[in-house]
């Protein structure tokens, strides 16, 4: 039972904090409401007994990410971090709503009308193997090592990109 409150308290606040992230006018506060939507799915996360993908959910998105998004925000001062100018599909919220109730009605059927084992919110589970993390760890760090290579590879060039996209934004407005 507390699992299950525990689950719906935080898919809540998820949820909120998304519509925050969408519909926030300051770029600041819609920051924080970020942070606070990838903290509450990695509480979800944590919820379901999913430790492993929690705790990577904190690091890599909440920390790393939110380093570059933060990052990003203080090479591009923008109207003091007013979004209103940018959002040129502001007022197009009724499609973006029906195409969101849509998904949302889509994986909400798929999940009631399957069966997932290992889910404390469906029920009985079956006997599931625990996870041994150092076989996860040393397939991740040996078989996969140029896949993490490439992404810390693919994450300075969106650092790269963000301040000569900020630098040519100013040289274009006379500020220098």
């Amino acid at each position: 039972m507390l699992h299950t409150l525990a689950f719906l308290v935080l898919a809540g606040l998820t949820a909120i904090f998304g519509l925050g992230t969408l519909f926030l006018p300051n770029m600041i506060h819609a920051f924080l409401s970020f942070i606070g939507c990838l903290l509450s799915v990695a509480g979800v996360f944590f919820s379901l007994q999913a430790d492993y993908l929690g705790a990577v959910q904190i690091i890599v998105y909440a920390g790393s990410v939110a380093v570059l998004i933060v990052l990003a925000l203080l090479m591009i001062n923008r109207r003091q971090g007013d979004m209103s100018h940018t959002n040129k599909w502001a007022h197009k919220w009724v499609g973006g709503a029906l195409a969101s109730l849509l998904v949302g009605g889509a994986l909400g059927s798929t999940i009631l009308y399957t069966h997932f084992t290992g889910w404390p919110l469906m029920g009985t589970t079956a006997d599931i193997q625990p996870v041994v993390y150092a076989d996860l760890a040393d397939k991740l760090l040996n078989e996969h090592m140029v896949a993490f290579e490439l992404m810390a590879v693919l994450l300075l060039a969106a650092l790269v990109a963000a301040v000569a996209v900020a630098r040519g934004h100013q040289a274009g407005n006379g500020k220098e």
